[in-house]
C-alpha cells in the first residue's frame, strides 16, 4: 500500500515538478541573458562578445579610452608639451635686425641705415646672416666703415663653432629636452591609462558576478515558489502536515531578502561600472540588466603563464623603465652642456661683402673677410659643478631604474601566483557545485518520496547556492587577477603597438 501511494505521488507531484525545472534547464539558452535562471554559466569570450545586446568588455575599454574624463585630461600633457617643444624651436626662427641713425648738425653731417637678417640653425651650431647697409654724408675717418657707395652694401655670412657650441648648445639642449618632455608625457598618459583600464576591467567583472549572484538567489527564490504549489497539493492529501508549509513560506521570504540584497548589489555595481562608461560626448551610461552577458569567460589554465617571458615583457613595455631611460636621456643633455662649457670657444666668422652704385672705386669691388674668435675659460668651476650635478642624478636614476625593475618583477610574479591559485579554486568551486547540486536533487527527491523533509531539502538547496555564490566569487577574483596580470605586462598598451 505504501509503494502505490509513493508511486501516486511520483506520478503527480515529482515527475512534473522534475518536467518543470527540466525545461527551465533545456530554454536556458534561448532566454535573455538577464532571465537565465541558472548560474553561473561559462562561456568563451568570443560567445560573449556575439550576443546580441550585451556589454563586452571591449566596448567598454573602447568608452573608457574616447570619452574618459581622466584620460582626456591627460592628453592634454601631451598637447602642453607639444607648444613646449613649438616654444623651443623657436631659438632657430629667423630674426631680422635694424639700425637707423643720423647726423643732421656738426661738422660730420650724415645718415646712415643697416638691417641683417639672422638665421640660427641646428646643424653644428652654425648661424648665418644676411643684410643691407646704407651710409651717406660726411664721415670721420675713424668711421670710415659706415660709409658705402650711393646704392649701399649687402653682404653675407656665417659663424661656425669649432670646438664649444659644435656638438651642442643651449637651443639644441633645449630642443632636445622638450622632445624628451614630449615622450614623457605620452609614458603619463600609458600609466594613467594602465592603472584606468585596470579598474574599469574589475568593475566590470565585478558588475557580471554581482548579475550571476542575482540569478542563483532568483533561482533558489523560484524553486521556492513552485514547490509551494506541490507542498499545498500534498497536504490536502494529508501526506504532508501544515507546518512544511510554513517552513516553505519562511524560505521563500527568507529568499526574498536574499534576492532584494542582491539586486542592491547589483545596482550599485551598475552604477560603480557607469563611471566608466560614456556616451561619445563624456556622459555615463548606467548600464541595464539586459545587457548583462550569461557569464565569464573560461578561465586561464593553471600554470598556463610563463614567469620568465611575463617578466621579460613587461620589462619592455611597462612605461615606468621607459621613463627612467627618457629622463636619464634630460640628464644627459645636462651633462653634455657642462663639458661643452669646459671646451674653448673657436668660432669662425666668414663674411663676404659688395657695395653698389657711384662712390668710392675702392668699394667697388667684392670683399671677402674671415675671422677667428678665441674664448677660452680660465677657471671651470661651472662646468665642472654641472657635470658632477648630472653624473650624481644619473647615478641615482640607474639605482631607482633597477629598484622599478624588481618592482615590475615582483608584481608580475605576484599576479602570475595570483592567476594560477584563483584558477585552481575555480577548479574547486565548480566540483563543489556540482556536488552540490547533485545531492540537492536527490534530497528533493527524498523529499517527495517522504524520506526526507523540508528542513533537510532547505539546506540543501542554501548549501547548493553558497557553494555557486563561491564559484561566482572564485571566477570573479581570478578575472580580476587576469586584470591584475595584464596590467603587469602593460597588455593594453602592446595591443595599441
Amino acid at each position: 500500500m505504501i509503494r502505490i501511494v509513493r508511486f501516486l505521488i511520483y506520478s503527480f507531484f515529482i515527475l512534473p515538478f522534475s518536467i518543470l525545472f527540466s525545461q527551465v534547464d533545456t530554454d536556458t539558452k534561448r532566454k535573455s541573458a538577464f532571465e537565465n535562471l541558472h548560474a553561473p554559466n561559462i562561456f568563451s569570450e568570443d560567445y560573449l562578445n556575439r550576443q546580441p545586446g550585451v556589454l563586452s568588455l571591449e566596448v567598454l575599454l573602447k568608452s573608457v579610452e574616447k570619452s574618459y574624463p581622466l584620460v582626456l585630461a591627460a592628453e592634454k600633457l601631451l598637447t602642453e608639451a607639444e607648444y613646449n617643444y613649438l616654444a623651443a624651436e623657436g631659438a632657430f626662427d629667423l630674426q631680422f635686425k635694424s639700425l637707423g641713425t643720423t647726423k643732421p648738425m656738426g661738422f660730420y653731417q650724415n645718415n646712415a641705415s643697416d638691417s641683417i637678417i639672422e638665421k640660427p640653425t641646428p646643424l653644428g651650431g652654425t648661424s648665418f646672416f644676411a643684410g643691407y647697409r646704407i651710409g651717406r654724408g660726411n664721415f670721420p675717418a675713424y668711421d670710415g666703415r659706415r660709409e658705402t657707395n650711393d646704392y649701399g652694401e649687402i653682404r653675407a655670412g656665417a659663424l661656425v663653432p669649432l670646438i664649444r657650441n659644435r656638438e651642442i648648445d643651449k637651443n639644441r639642449a633645449d630642443l632636445r629636452k622638450a622632445d624628451l618632455d614630449r615622450k614623457l608625457a605620452e609614458l603619463s598618459i600609458q600609466k594613467l591609462k594602465l592603472e584606468i583600464v585596470k579598474e574599469a576591467t574589475k568593475r566590470y567583472w565585478k558588475w557580471v558576478g554581482a548579475g550571476q549572484e542575482y540569478l542563483v538567489y532568483k533561482d533558489l527564490l523560484a524553486i521556492a515558489k513552485v514547490r509551494q504549489t506541490q507542498i499545498n497539493e500534498r497536504i490536502k492529501l494529508g501526506d504532508l502536515p501544515k507546518v512544511e508549509s510554513t517552513d516553505n513560506d519562511r524560505a521563500i521570504l527568507q529568499r526574498e531578502s536574499q534576492l532584494v540584497l542582491a539586486e542592491r548589489e547589483l545596482q550599485r555595481s551598475a552604477i560603480d561600472l557607469s563611471l566608466f562608461l560614456r556616451s561619445p560626448d563624456g556622459g555615463m551610461i548606467l548600464p541595464k540588466n539586459d545587457q548583462l552577458p550569461q557569464g565569464f569567460p573560461n578561465p586561464l589554465k593553471a600554470g598556463s603563464l610563463v614567469l620568465e617571458d611575463s617578466i621579460r615583457i613587461a620589462w619592455k613595455f611597462r612605461p615606468e623603465l621607459m621613463d627612467f631611460e627618457f629622463k636619464r636621456d634630460k640628464v644627459s643633455i645636462d651633462r653634455s652642456l657642462g663639458y661643452n662649457a669646459a671646451k674653448p670657444q673657436v668660432d669662425l666668422l666668414v663674411a663676404t661683402s659688395q657695395d653698389f652704385g657711384p662712390g668710392s672705386p675702392t668699394r667697388a669691388k667684392p670683399e671677402l673677410e674671415a675671422s677667428l674668435i678665441l674664448n677660452l675659460p680660465l677657471q671651470t668651476r661651472r662646468p665642472r659643478g654641472l657635470i658632477g650635478a648630472a653624473e650624481a642624478k644619473l647615478a641615482q636614476l640607474d639605482q631607482e631604474m633597477q629598484f622599478s625593475k624588481d618592482k615590475i618583477s615582483t608584481e608580475v610574479q605576484d599576479a602570475v601566483s595570483e592567476v594560477n591559485a584563483s584558477s585552481r579554486r575555480v577548479d574547486v568551486t565548480k566540483a563543489e557545485v556540482e556536488l552540490a547540486r547533485k545531492l540537492e536533487e536527490l534530497e528533493r527527491e527524498r523529499f517527495f518520496l517522504g524520506d526526507s523533509t523540508l528542513l533537510v531539502v532547505n539546506i540543501r538547496e542554501q548549501t547548493s547556492s553558497e557553494a555557486a555564490i563561491r564559484e561566482i566569487k572564485a571566477l570573479l577574483d581570478h578575472h580580476s587577477a587576469i586584470a591584475n596580470y595584464k596590467a603587469a605586462i602593460a597588455a593594453v598598451l602592446q595591443t595599441s603597438d
